[in-house]
């Protein structure tokens, strides 16, 4: 039986950066609320011609210093059709992007070839939480980056799953 309802942020961004962490996708909470992240999903889609034995670093982390403002927002979709809309706020795109000190949360390696993908559901109780700030301040939100082993340029799906 669910305890709150589900919901599901999607953004499909590309990355071309082989030496840094590249933020490609945000969850933002409220200043009057906290969420949870339940799951989260990463795909490689395509990876074009990348040379055999590269791999890709995902991480999921916060940002104990900088100012955060995501843009293009969105919310995400509920796994009910009769829940509230969500109070998380998505983001793909920054006018301030996530930086500053980062704590990772959980990190993932996947082979650098098209159709590479993973999940990650943590058992209950060991939810990632993302603070109660809303977006455009100090701290706000979970971010998920990705550092590529190469400068081919390679397309991904993520997907963050919370609970609110």
């Amino acid at each position: 039986m669910a305890i709150s309802d589900v919901y599901t942020g999607r953004a499909t961004p590309t990355v071309a950066s082989a030496a840094t962490a590249t933020a490609v996708f945000s969850l933002f909470g409220t200043a009057a609320k906290r969420l949870w992240i339940v799951g989260c999903r990463v795909e490689i889609e395509n990876a074009g011609a990348t040379p055999a034995g590269n791999q890709v670093l995902f991480q999921l982390v916060r940002s104990t210093t900088a100012t955060i403002t995501g843009t293009s927002t969105g919310l995400g979709v509920a796994h009910d059709a009769a829940a509230p809309a969500s109070q998380g706020v998505t983001a793909a795109t920054w006018s301030t992007a996530p930086a500053g000190t980062l704590v990772v949360l959980a990190d993932w390696t996947l082979p650098q070839t098209s159709g590479s993908a993973w999940e990650e559901f943590p058992p209950l109780g060991y939810e990632w939480g993302v603070p109660a700030i809303a977006n455009a301040g100090s701290s706000a939100g979970v971010h998920l980056f990705i550092t590529q082993a190469n400068s081919t340029s390679t397309t991904y799906d993520v997907e963050l799953i919370w609970s609110e």
